[in-house]
């Protein structure tokens, strides 16, 4: 039956999420182009958003481009992987010399793997495969923290631009108020004088606003690339899991099973001895006692007797 099951499963390519990636990432490029002065309704929105702050939106569009590209290789290293398994399963060579090398990711299940050929052990044992998976999803774990962090990152740049373009609009906003206060002239002056001078504070609420669209809307590309990413890496480990329970030797498991049941039948019986020793004990400490206090009830029987003999004795001298 392990034979079977190590046959009959089929490991998933990541061709599919990584095709649901790039359809994504085409789709946000439409919005981009229809936002954009290239479009066939021109609007200069997201040029004039850019341009608030072009060093922070710079910064923030490098970080997007590098989560972009990290998530899809991390989708694309399940594929050598899965190639080097199949190629391992179909192999009918003792040696194993025309396997292709081991990527990252499974070379420490297969350096397992080609021990157990040398060695003529068609199978792992419990220990070997569970250390297998442990291995493996630990890799696959600390990948998808570098992604975890760029998306949060990302965020926290464009909140970063938002207090910075807040703090530039306060300061701005106070050089105004100041400006007006020791400004004299007619209404008029002051009226267009405020208006002049309020371009400042409103070009720090644009580096605010910027910054915001750019951040979250690059953490929600960069969190759906990782989410299709791990769903690629869950896929693969679900399917070796299931191709290593095929390769791992059951017996061992059998064999310590029976062991153990011995072991509780001994523990058993033990507890059962003790349990008999104790209730005798205790029947034999509480048969003591009655008999002690028997034996304390005739002393004093005994007692007053002799003290009723000694009193007539004493009335008839």
């Amino acid at each position: 039956m392990a034979r079977s099951l190590e046959r009959s499963v089929k490991f998933v390519r990541p061709g599919p999420y990584i095709l649901n990636m790039l359809l994504f990432l085409i789709g946000v490029g439409a919005i981009i182009y229809y936002l954009s002065p290239l479009s066939p309704q021109p609007s200069p929105l997201l040029i004039d958003a850019f341009n608030a702050n072009p060093a922070l939106n710079g910064l923030i569009l490098g970080v997007l481009a590098i989560g972009v590209i990290y998530n899809l290789r991390q989708a694309g290293v399940i594929a050598p992987a899965v190639r080097w398994v199949e190629a391992f399963r179909e192999s009918v060579d003792p040696g194993r010399s025309r396997l292709p090398r081991a990527p990252t990711l499974i070379r420490a299940m297969a350096t397992m793997l080609l021990d157990a050929d040398r060695t003529n052990a068609r199978k792992l044992n419990p220990d070997s495969s569970r250390a297998i998976l442990d291995s493996i999803g630990t890799r696959m774990d600390e990948g998808r923290e570098m992604g975890r962090y760029l998306m949060n990152l990302l965020v926290f740049l464009g909140l970063l631009g938002t207090f910075w373009g807040l703090l530039e609009t306060v300061n701005a906003v106070a050089d105004t108020i100041n400006g007006l206060a020791n400004t004299g002239g007619a209404a008029e002056d002051a009226v267009s004088q405020l208006i002049a001078n309020l371009r400042e504070p409103l070009s720090g609420m644009g580096t605010a606003f910027s910054s915001s669209l750019f951040g979250l809307g690059g953490s929600l590309v960069v969190g759906f690339l990782d989410l299709q990413a791990g769903q690629a890496q869950n896929r693969f480990y679900t399917d070796l899991e299931d191709w290593l329970a095929g390769m791992t030797d059951t017996a061992r498991i059998s064999s310590k099973g029976g062991a153990n049941l011995t072991a509780d039948i001994a523990d058993g019986d033990l507890i059962c001895a003790i349990q008999a020793l104790e209730a005798a004990l205790a029947a034999n400490t509480e048969t003591q006692i009655k008999a002690q206090a028997g034996q304390t009830a005739e002393l004093k029987d005994e007692i007053r007797a002799l003290n009723r003999t000694l009193i007539r004795v004493g009335g008839g001298e």
